[in-house]
């Protein structure tokens, strides 16, 4: 057996593991239910310093598929809260839909634990009161407990950034971009078929 042989042997082996794994692929559809405790986030500096917090529910599924406890596909997330912009001079609140669509990656720990990062590309939250509407991305990071059946505990951290605003008319960059923070606990029934 030559060298070059020898040295195909180790792909050949990790090739057929993970084929071999793929054909025991699981369907995963996610629906989850969750709270954001704590949103905020400010922009500006001095004078022209804005202040933002929110709270509110999210609801949402993934689909994609698990493979020996990996897990990989799509999200989408739906919340409605109350934004309110804290100025030097005044307070606003506006009632905000926001919906997100991202592709998330994660690992189902063999101690009742998974572990997910989740990148939404599209982002866009629209005020009730007004036509305006104010696009961007998200990142998530989560931690489930699965010790009850059926269900996932959540923790996520979700890194929130919004560049663009669009009217019916014009789209404009937002600058600085409004970066914000947000805290969210939840449920989620990770359902494998």
């Amino acid at each position: 057996m030559s060298l070059k042989s020898l040295l195909r042997l180790p792909l050949f082996v990790l090739a057929l593991t993970f084929f071999a794994g793929a054909a025991h692929a699981s369907f995963l559809i996610e629906p989850h239910l969750g709270y954001n405790i704590s949103g905020s986030g400010e922009r500006g500096s001095g004078a022209s310093l804005s202040k933002y917090s929110y709270s509110g529910l999210q609801i949402g599924a993934r689909a994609g598929y698990q493979v020996l406890g990996f897990m990989a596909g799509l999200d989408f997330t739906r919340s409605s809260y109350t934004f309110e912009t804290k100025g030097v001079a005044s307070t606003v609140n506006n009632d905000i839909d926001k919906n997100e669509v991202g592709i998330f990656v994660g690992y189902n720990l063999p101690i009742l634990l998974r572990a997910w990062a989740t990148y939404y590309f599209s982002n866009t939250a629209k005020y009730s009161s007004s036509t305006t509407e104010t696009s961007g991305n998200t990142t998530e990071l989560g931690v489930g407990f699965t010790g009850l059946p059926f269900m996932s505990i959540n923790l996520m951290l979700r890194l929130v950034n919004f560049d663009e605003q669009k009217t019916s008319s014009t789209t404009v960059a937002i600058s600085p971009a409004i970066d914000l923070t947000e805290i969210v606990i939840g449920v989620s029934l990770p359902l494998t078929l």
